[in-house]
């Protein structure tokens, strides 16, 4: 069908593709096996409008399907595209939560709560994956798709094999980190050693397979909760596992600030460590908190006084 050619037309793009190939599977199981041409625009505007109100889902099936029906019609197989005329108004997206130290210090001592007689190193397991998290700013994906191969705690250094673009990439971690890590992995061969090969998962279950997203969501949850950490009040959204990624970038841009360092020089490198493309992909992880104002303010008094001396 044209749909399976447009996801590997993508994918030998070198595009990961994930998340658009799965609205369009799930579109082929709506419509069923019929040729796109008889698919009517009343199919097409009633998948993409979902059932509720409309939220951030809703554009995301309207700008793929819009985007697949492109592809359709630059080689023939559809005339048109029978796509809605007018987007709804959509509520603002999801705004990340960005963590304090304290917050985070709290989460690391909250994991004692996940110990359980028949998992006993998940504890210690549950703190590697936050301090990894936080202190390389991975994807949660890339952390756990880590193999014993991959973490090289003496060097300090990460081997990313598994990335969004399909592109291994090398993030070196400081000496604090590595210590964590290297204490961990000597736990990790020791406790589950029928488990211990090098190509085995860096975060493995009692079975030896790698942990799985939704298992580790859950499990944050039961940390948060633990440790106070809740989000503001009356806020629409819980802080997740994923904000750990935008509070590190955050964290590092401040720490720039207070340095000294020439921040717009160095968020290239930001952009390369986090494994995005370019520089625009990393501003969205940026945020004008009061800790970074007040940085920034401090920097520009130093410059303002500079130039008011003879």
């Amino acid at each position: 069908m044209v749909i399976a050619q447009y996801i590997n037309f993508k994918r030998d793009l070198g595009m990961g593709f994930r998340s658009q190939a799965e609205i369009l599977e799930t579109f082929t199981r709506a419509i069923g096996q019929r040729d796109i041409k008889q698919v009517t625009p009343l199919a097409v505007q009633a998948f993409i409008a979902g059932s509720g109100p409309p939220t951030s889902a809703w554009l995301q099936r309207y700008y793929t399907m819009r985007a697949f029906y492109r592809y359709a019609m630059s080689r023939g197989f559809v005339a048109a595209a029978p796509l809605p005329t007018k987007l709804p108004k959509i509520p603002p997206a999801q705004q990340p939560y960005l963590y304090t130290a304290g917050e985070l210090q709290r989460m690391l001592t909250a994991t004692a709560i996940l110990w359980t007689p028949r998992t006993p190193w998940r504890p210690a397991q549950f703190r590697a994956l936050l301090l990894l998290l936080y202190g390389t700013g991975l994807r949660i994906s890339e952390a756990l798709s880590l193999t014993l191969r991959d973490v090289d705690a003496a060097e300090g250094l990460l081997t990313i094999r598994k990335t969004k673009f399909f592109k291994e990439r090398m993030v070196p971690f400081g000496p604090k980190l590595a210590q964590e890590l290297a204490a961990f992995e000597r736990r990790r061969r020791r406790e589950q050693s029928m488990f211990a090969g090098e190509e085995a998962p860096f975060f493995a279950t009692g079975w030896g397979t790698r942990w799985g997203r939704g298992h580790v969501e859950h499990l944050f949850r039961l940390v948060c909760v633990e440790a106070g950490v809740l989000g503001s009040e009356g806020a629409r959204w819980r802080p997740r596992i994923h904000d750990l990624r935008h509070t590190a970038a955050q964290h590092r841009v401040e720490a720039w600030y207070r340095d000294g360092k020439d921040v717009q020089r160095m968020l290239p490198q930001l952009a390369t460590y986090l494994g995005h493309r370019d520089i625009g992909s990393v501003q969205r992880y940026l945020h004008m908190t009061p800790e970074l104002l007040h940085e920034a303010g401090r920097r520009f008094e130093r410059y303002a006084v500079g130039l008011t001396r003879p």
